[in-house]
């Protein structure tokens, strides 16, 4: 079996994918010159240990929530089975007002879901039902 990429080219491919996680391989393909299918492009991607994962959504939190949100949790570690029955929990359903940023893939090497270089900030733009 020939190959179709040189090595240089495949370093390439994979350099882009580290450098905008976002890129996809149809724009990889494009921006390298040589005439591969997408699966090529993945199975080099894949030979870098990168994959093909859905964004983190995360709310854009200031200092100062993230301090409540501890002080909060920790106020309440140390909860019994009898306290937490005392909660009510609610089934809501959030509906997006705008567009749906779920759709975002990146490529990212595997643990790095929390990175903020793979983290998506996500609009608070919607209504609970």
């Amino acid at each position: 079996m020939t190959r179709k990429t040189t090595r240089r080219e495949d370093r390439r491919i994979v350099r882009q994918a580290l450098v905008d996680p976002t890129v996809t391989r149809s724009t990889i393909r494009a921006d390298v010159g040589v005439a591969i299918v997408p699966q090529t492009i993945f199975r080099h991607i894949a030979e870098a240990n990168l994959k093909s994962k859905r964004s983190f959504h995360a709310l854009p939190l200031t200092p100062e929530h993230r301090q409540l949100r501890l002080q909060w949790c920790q106020a309440r570690s140390m909860w019994n089975v009898p306290d937490w029955q005392k909660v009510v929990f609610s089934d809501e359903s959030r509906f997006v007002l705008g567009t749906d940023g779920n759709r975002v893939r990146m490529w990212r090497h595997p643990g790095e879901w929390y990175n903020s270089l793979h983290t998506i900030l996500r609009r608070t733009a919607g209504v609970m039902v």
